[in-house]
């Protein structure tokens, strides 16, 4: 991550699970907007089946109006990780993805999806138009 700049800095906020500063980077798509259509603060609104994700984002990506883009979360600082850990445990042991309750104008929708360094790619997830 050091070789890449950081497109967004902020909190990622789930009630009552954990909230701590992230830093973004890109993986893939446009980012034109998404440094300033990304709030302060991302709040997380509720849990999502991956199924349902899979299915939208299938649908996204035969429409000619909409564009898919991926970042990556990473903690800001050390000790940011407990927090960062315990929120991809959060979803990683119930097998759903997060949703973002507060999206701006140029985001339609924002799911958090839990990847450990070992998962490969989501196949729907590809191929990679940025810096991967």
């Amino acid at each position: 991550l050091s070789r890449l700049n950081t497109i967004w800095k902020g909190f990622i906020n789930m009630q009552s699970v954990a909230k701590f500063v992230t830093k973004a980077y890109p993986v893939s798509g446009g980012f034109d907007y998404l440094s300033e259509d990304l709030p302060d603060t991302i709040h997380i609104g509720g849990r999502i089946s991956p199924k349902t994700v899979w299915d939208y984002v299938g649908k996204l990506k035969s429409s000619l109006s909409k564009e898919l883009c991926l970042i990556r979360f990473h903690p800001a600082t050390e000790e940011e990780e407990v927090a960062y850990i315990s929120l991809y445990s959060y979803f990683s042991s119930r097998g759903r993805f997060g949703v973002v309750a507060n999206n701006n104008r140029h985001i339609k929708d924002l799911y958090l999806i839990p990847l450990s360094s070992k998962d490969p790619i989501p196949s729907k997830l590809l191929p990679f138009e940025g810096p991967g």
